[in-house]
């Protein structure tokens, strides 16, 4: 559990910086960046809606998992947490690539 509050720490923080790129590309009224931007955010809002349909899957394991600690809850709930953690890298990626560039000139 503990990564996976890192990851959503990071990629809180990845979508302060992805934010303020944005602000920066619409500062310069860089349109080519702000398409791209605009894109990728529908992108990485996709996946948190993703992940927000995971949440009560992921509730519901964790609560099986501490009320029948078997090999089977625990494995469905790890799973679940994975599949979380693979979603929210993604989304990292998909922010990773113009935070990238945030101190480079438009």
């Amino acid at each position: 559990m503990d990564e996976c509050e890192k990851l959503s720490a990071r990629l809180l923080e990845l979508e302060a910086k992805f934010r303020r790129r944005a602000e920066r590309a619409r500062d310069e009224r860089d349109i080519a960046t702000m398409v791209r931007m605009r894109d990728a955010a529908r992108v990485a809002n996709e996946g948190k809606a993703e992940i927000a349909a995971m949440a009560d899957d992921l509730a519901a394991d964790l609560a099986r998992a501490q009320a029948e600690p078997t090999e089977a809850a625990m494995d469905a709930l790890m799973a679940r947490l994975d599949a979380t953690a693979a979603k929210s890298l993604e989304i990292a990626a998909t922010y990773d690539a113009f935070v990238e560039w945030e101190a480079e000139p438009s």
